[in-house]
């Protein structure tokens, strides 16, 4: 008996133990914040949306709360706990024939008091018919890092012409907490993107000896080459050699050019070694189309740094991806959120993932529709290896040696 009393005073005091803890622990309190989404440096004669799409992200404490604004652009959001947050806003509307996709961003905000007022401006672009489907830049297995390629999509309705396109990327070259205050000609650094490296697909004639149909791709790639081939890194690559088009070094002998691949152009930016190597860790890219000639022989530079990029015309731009190490540096943004309110990555070097848009709708005819909303956190996905041509793109008609 007297053991049972012992074990029973043993659970009360267990119990009262318990009833302590919870009475110790204190309430989370629950803060209010609003965002008022502007648009001023929007052109007047660009449509707005109805509404637009609020999202609050706490990585840090793993929280997401997404709320929808009132026609002038205001909410209030009443469900957040104290933290940092980064607030993204994006909406779309579709206007003659083209869809115009709004983004915003304000990053690493501290909200810990209830009722904080914010000012969220959104800008705009216009969705064109290529897009960036498939980007493999963090290299394979053995450090291999020669197999880079990025694919270029037609998600539109109309035949596009790769001629002339430029693909570069951002400064600084990977994530980082480091911040530019260039100073460009007109005075206005807004209206730019900082480009360290420019390739252009070759142009000539009329502009239209590269027709890209819809639901078609065509691959650039660092090297045009099959890199499963015994001298180079066997069983854990992937074959390039159908690429379109190959971002060929001349005068080295190390990566040996392919005949049928075009070689793209390097209009800016410098190149060492034998082969163009953008960061494992994850470049900030576009693709463009310049309004004429691209001048090597001048730069703008930041205020006290010898720091050299080209500046190009945001309106210029097409698409661009904004790619990191891991999630921790999402917030390092070198892309203008009006390119890429977001970021994507693959969370390692040399693992031999990619990235490729999520698919959005398949036609009834089986053409493939992908999400493009300028925010790569949303339209990207991860895949446990490269693929070219994924989900069945189509190869264009003037690519004889990948059919």
């Amino acid at each position: 008996m007297k053991k049972y009393i012992a074990l029973a005073a043993l659970l009360a005091f267990i119990s009262c133990e318990q009833f302590k803890e919870v009475a110790d622990v204190q309430p989370v309190t629950i803060i209010t914040a609003n965002i008022n989404v502007t648009s001023e440096n929007v052109p007047s004669d660009i449509p707005r949306p109805e509404n637009f799409s609020v999202k609050f992200i706490n990585y840090n404490d793993k929280i997401e709360v997404v709320k929808t604004t009132d026609a002038n652009g205001n909410v209030s959001v009443t469900d957040l706990i104290p933290g940092i947050y980064s607030i993204t806003a994006s909406g779309e509307i579709g206007y003659k024939g083209f869809n115009y996709i709004y983004n915003g961003t304000l990053a690493n905000q501290t909200i810990t008091q209830t009722g904080k007022t914010l000012d969220l401006s959104v800008n705009v672009s216009k969705t064109g018919g290529l897009v960036m489907k498939e980007i493999y830049f963090n290299g394979s297995s053995g450090y291999y890092f020669k197999d880079q390629f990025y694919e270029i999509y037609n998600n539109g309705e109309e035949t596009q012409y790769a001629d002339g396109l430029c693909i570069g990327t951002l400064l600084p070259l990977t994530a980082s907490t480091t911040t530019y205050n260039w100073i460009v000609p007109d005075g206005h650094p807004e209206n730019y993107a900082f480009f360290g490296v420019i390739w252009q697909v070759p142009l000539s004639g009329e502009g239209r000896n590269y027709p890209i149909e819809p639901g078609e791709s065509f691959i650039i790639a660092q090297n045009a080459l099959n890199h499963n081939d015994p001298n180079r890194n066997p069983g854990k690559s992937i074959d390039l050699s159908g690429a379109e088009f190959e971002t060929h070094i001349y005068n080295q002998t190390v990566n040996p050019d392919n005949p049928d691949a075009v070689n793209m152009e390097l209009k800016f930016g410098t190149v060492y070694g034998t082969q163009w190597l953008a960061s494992v860790f994850g470049c900030a890219y576009c693709i463009f189309y310049p309004e004429g000639e691209i001048d090597q022989n001048t730069w703008v530079q930041p205020q006290g740094s010898s720091t050299q990029a080209k500046e190009i015309l945001l309106e210029w731009i097409v698409d661009g991806v904004e790619l990191v190490n891991n999630e921790s540096k999402i917030t390092q943004k070198r892309m203008p959120s009006a390119i890429d309110a977001g970021a994507t990555y693959t969370g390692a070097t040399y693992n031999g993932k990619s990235v490729s848009r999520k698919i959005k709708e398949t036609k009834e005819d089986g053409r493939v529709l992908y999400w493009d909303t300028n925010n790569s956190s949303e339209d990207f996905q991860v895949n446990a290896a490269a693929l070219i041509r994924r989900n069945g793109a189509n190869i264009p008609s003037w690519n004889y040696w990948a059919n």
